[in-house]
């Protein structure tokens, strides 16, 4: 019985609230003052529904329109306020002003008069901090002068009034973009600090720009910074977890650590959402190569080939796989492929060389090395292999020559002082 007492005067309680404008009204007011905007739109409507003519809840809507950034919306609920009550023209005085201020700001824009335009938008956000319009033009003017540091405190100020303001929005964009594209370009011309200033500072106004993440996880990445890399890279993850990109560089960063079962699965990530990904079927294919998993290798490469018949790095990968097989013959025929689609890249020539040397191929290998180390004259492996064809081809003399070439790079030393050592005592390496 007590509850059935108890739940009748809530029932009462709320529908005398319901059917009560001035109720509504409060309510109303307590939901905008809390950022519930689109509640409180709900609560002055419901009021309306009651008393069409009730002042206070169409005032209260033409506020709210002015708090979303609508002027045109807050002057219509204003006139109607008046029309209902003449006691309202107050407010509606004030929207006037409001609009002719915008006007004033917008017509020194248009001039060329930035400061007085900013002083004429900062003057509307003194008597009304929640009108988002304020900040908004405020950031379009700094925006118009290239302060964009500005501008993008203003478009950040303005959203924070109204997180909803579609035009703030767009100008946030737009700023974070250009803080992006500095980034890019310090980037490029070797300035990393300014990269990283640049890609953070368009994060701190947009947290969840996941390109600036990307980037700082490249910049990482080629400073040998895989830890920071990958922690960046993921966040990319975190916002969009379909950006096949990410997946691949994160692949890349946990080869660089020598985790390649990792860099294995982010690789085929990639390729799972962009089937057409060739450097992550080159890069898979490399890896398991290395693994000796022949079979899915030599699987994995004939089919991006399949899907991309251009993409030379495929060949080259290919061609390593029948190598390590000692295939030749086909080794040969694909890195042949790959020096015909690209004919710049000295290390296609080196590992053809090295195909066609371990077919003893001498006069082909001679040809492919030497176009090798045309491309890169201080590059060892291409005078080691040119050797070799020469040694191949009973030119000791030559040979000698290229191996002294090779010895040159430190990274091909030890081979090239053993290919010499060879040609000097030969009695030592007869078997």
């Amino acid at each position: 019985m007590y509850i059935l007492k108890f739940f009748t005067i809530c029932l009462i309680t709320s529908l005398a609230f319901t059917q009560d404008p001035e109720l509504l009204l409060e309510k109303g007011q307590n939901e905008l003052a809390s950022g519930y905007i689109l509640e409180s739109e709900q609560t002055f409507q419901k009021a309306l529904q009651i008393d069409p003519s009730f002042a206070p809840a169409l005032q209260a809507l033409s506020k709210l329109f002015l708090h979303k950034g609508d002027l045109k919306k807050a002057n219509e609920y204003s006139n109607q306020a008046v029309q209902a009550d003449e006691d309202f023209r107050d407010w509606s005085i004030e929207i006037g002003k409001i609009s002719e201020q915008i006007q004033n700001g917008n017509r020194n824009v248009q001039q060329g008069l930035y400061e007085e335009a900013i002083l004429e938008y900062d003057k509307i956000l003194k008597t009304h901090p929640y009108f988002p319009d304020s900040e908004f033009y405020m950031g379009l003017t700094r925006f118009r002068q290239k302060d964009i540091d500005k501008a993008a405190r203003h478009f950040s100020n303005a959203l924070k009034i109204y997180p909803d303001h579609i035009k703030a929005r767009k100008g946030l964009d737009n700023v974070t973009k250009q803080f992006l594209n500095i980034g890019n370009k310090s980037y490029k011309n070797g300035d990393l600090s300014k990269a990283i200033k640049f890609y953070n500072k368009s994060l701190e106004f947009d947290p969840e720009f996941y390109l600036a993440y990307f980037q700082l996880g490249v910049l990482e990445k080629k400073q040998g910074n895989s830890k920071l890399a990958i922690s960046n890279l993921n966040k990319v993850l975190d916002i969009k977890p379909e950006h096949d990109k990410t997946w691949f560089t994160l692949g890349t960063a946990y080869e660089s650590d020598q985790l390649i079962d990792e860099a294995i699965k982010h690789y085929l990530k990639a390729i799972e959402l962009n089937p057409r990904y060739s450097k992550a079927y080159g890069n898979v294919g490399k890896l398991l190569t290395e693994k000796e998993e022949y079979l899915k290798a030599e699987d994995l490469l004939k089919t991006i080939i399949q899907i991309d018949p251009n993409f030379a790095d495929g060949y080259m990968r290919l061609g390593l796989l029948y190598i390590a097989q000692d295939r030749y013959n086909e080794a040969v025929n694909n890195l042949k492929s790959s020096v015909e689609l690209d004919n710049k890249d000295y290390n296609k020539f080196f590992n053809l060389a090295s195909a066609q040397n371990k077919n003893e191929d001498w006069v082909q290998a001679s040809a492919s090395a030497q176009k090798c180390v045309d491309l890169k004259r201080k590059f060892g492996g291409g005078w080691l292999e040119l050797g070799i064809a020469e040694l191949g081809k009973k030119n000791r003399t030559r040979a000698k020559k290229h191996f002294e070439e090779a010895r040159k790079d430190r990274e091909w030393r030890e081979l090239a002082e053993r290919k010499i050592d060879e040609i000097n005592n030969p009695a030592k390496y007869q078997k």
